[in-house]
């Protein structure tokens, strides 16, 4: 199986999540990242986006996770080097009661 240059290049890769989560501004607390496969064994990324607590709440939380998906896609261009994003969300608050370090 092929690996695409954009899972073999890490540096840029960092690059390109710190300017979308610049981006994206007050929103967006923390966003870490998985590089592997997915179940059906297409080459994927698995974002972990943490919230600000006020842009987890209904009734804004759909367009936060939209513009959270949408601009990280693009700054990754996940397209563009075939590439399957995966976005899990939570709340600043869930964080902070798990002791989980990948959302840390």
């Amino acid at each position: 199986m092929i690996i695409p240059a954009a899972l073999s290049n890490t540096p840029k890769l960092n690059a390109s999540v710190a300017r979308a989560s610049r981006a994206l501004g007050k929103d967006v607390i923390n966003i870490n990242y998985d590089l592997g496969f997915d179940a059906m064994g297409n080459p994927s990324i698995f974002f972990k986006i943490v919230l600000a607590d006020a842009a987890s709440r209904q009734p804004k939380i759909r367009a936060v996770a939209q513009r959270v998906a949408l601009t990280l896609m693009k700054h990754t261009q996940t397209d563009e080097h075939g590439v399957h994003p995966y976005f899990n969300f939570r709340s600043q608050s869930e964080v902070k009661h798990m002791s989980d370090p990948a959302w840390a």
